[in-house]
């Protein structure tokens, strides 16, 4: 089975795509069940609680690492079909919502940041780099960010898996 990088893909989509966007530069930086691109994967059943993402920040930029579960290759590859999909409608000029991380993902890819993905036994391991400080400083941020913004949403959801419902309480 061919393996999919799904940052490699939205890298090259939005770079095309990013004038058609409407967006949410103020709004969430993740948005999975409005970001037109996000709510593919979530409508795959159980996909994103059998993907694992990793971001890192390094010298020359960011690395980010994502790992798919045994038995959930096929859901992740029509996820990412479906973006591709997306990716048509966006570039035959329809106004959709991107998420914050999905705008700034094509932005780095706009400003000329160097993508580079890996596909290994661990997963498929992206590169996003550069020589040029200023694109270093943006992908940094953006590295930053999405860490940031990953570490809350994990914690909100721990935070709702430990608190039981009452009706009248």
């Amino acid at each position: 089975m061919k393996r999919f990088s799904l940052f490699a893909i939205a890298a090259v989509v939005l770079t095309v795509l990013m004038p058609q966007v409407s967006g949410a530069a103020e709004g969430s930086w993740f948005d999975l069940d409005n970001c037109s691109m996000c709510k593919n994967m979530m409508a795959e059943e159980g996909l994103m609680e059998h993907m694992h993402w990793e971001n890192y920040v390094i010298n020359d930029g960011m690395l980010s690492i994502t790992r798919v579960d045994p038995g959930f290759e096929d859901a992740f590859a029509r996820s990412v079909k479906n973006m591709e999909q997306t990716a048509q409608k966006l570039m035959s000029g329809e106004q959709m919502y991107l998420c914050g991380f999905c705008q700034s993902y094509g932005g780095l890819h706009m400003a000329g940041a160097n993508f580079q993905t890996v596909e290994s036994d661990v997963g498929y391991i992206d590169l996003i780099t550069s020589t040029d400080p200023k694109i270093i400083e943006m992908i940094q941020a953006h590295a930053k960010r999405t860490i940031d913004e990953f570490k809350k949403m994990q914690m909100e959801e721990k935070h709702h898996e430990g608190h039981e419902h009452h009706e009248g309480s």
